[in-house]
C-alpha cells in the first residue's frame, strides 16, 4: 500500500509539473541511485540504464499491438508490449515480480500493472529468482488506451522493512507494429 501511496503523490507532481525537472544523476545513459542529498525521484527513456539499489534495468522495445499471448486489446484500446532487461548488481541472488512495475498516462491518475497469464514465454512472469550477476530479459505488456501517444513505467524501490526508496520513471513513446 505504501508503494502505490507513493507512486500516486509522484505521479501528482509529475502531471503538475509537466515532467520539466530532470534531478537525474546521469553518467552517459545510466541514471544512477541517489546519495544522500538527493530527492530519490529519476527519469529515463528508453535505452536508459536505471540502477537502483537492487538492479539495473533498461527498457530495450516498446511497441504497440492488437494482440499478444493470445489476448485481445478490448475496443478502444491497444496493447504496450514493454521489453525490460534487468541485471542482478546486488550481492545474492533477488526474488523479481513482475508487478514491481506500473504504468501510467498523462490523462489518468491511477497506476496500472501488466497483464498476467498470456501465452507467451517472453512475458515476465509474476515471480522468478534472478542469480547474483544474472541478466533476463522479458516483456511487460498492459492494456492501454490507443490514442494515448506516451507513458511512464514506474520501479519504486521497497525494502524488506517495508520502507521504500527511490523512484524512477521511465518515459515510452511507442512505435505502432
Amino acid at each position: 500500500m505504501k508503494k502505490l501511496a507513493a507512486a500516486l503523490l509522484t505521479i501528482a507532481l509529475l502531471l503538475t509539473t509537466g515532467c520539466s525537472g530532470n534531478t537525474n544523476k546521469e553518467t552517459g545513459n545510466v541514471i544512477a541511485r541517489h546519495s544522500e542529498d538527493e530527492d530519490g525521484l529519476y527519469y529515463g527513456k528508453q535505452g536508459d540504464t536505471m540502477r537502483n539499489e537492487f538492479f539495473d534495468f533498461i527498457v530495450e522495445d516498446v511497441k504497440l499491438t492488437d494482440s499478444f499471448g493470445g489476448y485481445t486489446a478490448k475496443e478502444g484500446m491497444r496493447l504496450l508490449c514493454v521489453t525490460v532487461k534487468e541485471v542482478n548488481t546486488f550481492g545474492e541472488a533477488l526474488p523479481m515480480f513482475d508487478q514491481d512495475f506500473v504504468l501510467t498516462w498523462e490523462s489518468t491518475e491511477e497506476l496500472f500493472y501488466p497483464l498476467v497469464n498470456l501465452d507467451d514465454k517472453s512475458v515476465m512472469p509474476e515471480e522468478f529468482e534472478l542469480a547474483k550477476g544474472k541478466s533476463a530479459t522479458y516483456k511487460l505488456v498492459f492494456e492501454v488506451p490507443a490514442e494515448e501517444p506516451e507513458f511512464l513505467l514506474i520501479y519504486l524501490e521497497e525494502f524488506d522493512n517495508d520502507e521504500t526508496g527511490d523512484m524512477f520513471i521511465v518515459t515510452l513513446t511507442p512505435d505502432a507494429q
